[in-house]
Formats: C-alpha cells, sequence, structure tokens
C-alpha cells in the first residue's frame, strides 16, 4: 500500500519523485484543490486507474477509469468536490512495469 503525498513545487520548479502504483485497491490519493496526479505510462501496453466516485443522492456512482498507454503522461485533477474529501482509494491494473505517480498541488 502506498500513501501518495502531495509534492509542492516552488516557484523556480521541483524534480518530481515518482512512485510505481501497486496492484490492486491499496494505494490511496488526497484530493483537494489545485491537487492533481500526474501518471506516467507503463513501458508496454497500458496501466489503468479505477478512481471512486462519491454516491449521489444514496445512489452508487460508477468509478472513474483513465487508462494510460505506454510512451504517455497523464494530468488527472483530483478536486475535493469532485472525489469527495478522500483520501480516496485507487484501483490499479494492466501492466505497471516502469510506470509512476506523482501527486502535485500548484498554488498561484
Amino acid at each position: 500500500m502506498t500513501a501518495y503525498s502531495i509534492q509542492s513545487p516552488a516557484h523556480a520548479g521541483l524534480q518530481l519523485s515518482g512512485t510505481l502504483p501497486t496492484t490492486g485497491a491499496v494505494d490511496t490519493c488526497p484530493t483537494g484543490p489545485n491537487v492533481q496526479m500526474i501518471i506516467q505510462g507503463p513501458s508496454s501496453a497500458s496501466a489503468t486507474v479505477s478512481i471512486p466516485l462519491p454516491a449521489y443522492d444514496g445512489q452508487a456512482v460508477t468509478a472513474r477509469s483513465v487508462t494510460v498507454a505506454s510512451g504517455t503522461v497523464w494530468s488527472v485533477p483530483m478536486p475535493a468536490s469532485v472525489y469527495g474529501p478522500g483520501p480516496v482509494t485507487l484501483t490499479w491494473s494492466g501492466t505497471l512495469t516502469a510506470s509512476s505517480v506523482n501527486v502535485v498541488a500548484v498554488s498561484g
């Protein structure tokens, strides 16, 4: 299990330090204003992350699914207004070899 922590770059920048995601529903990600998850695709095939959404009016809502292909980088905003107060438990599947996750918050 990995609890992703927020990296906050200064105005001069920050070299990101990625974390290899864990297969299954074990990693957690914070939510909040200006928080985004940056996902580096795996070395081959693709990786998929399922991000749970809170129930609406007592009804379950299907999780958001993001598939990241090999050689691509995705930025996924993680606002609490969409995903709840966090942290949320992510479910990873597919090929995770050489993929990485960074959670970044950038303020003005």
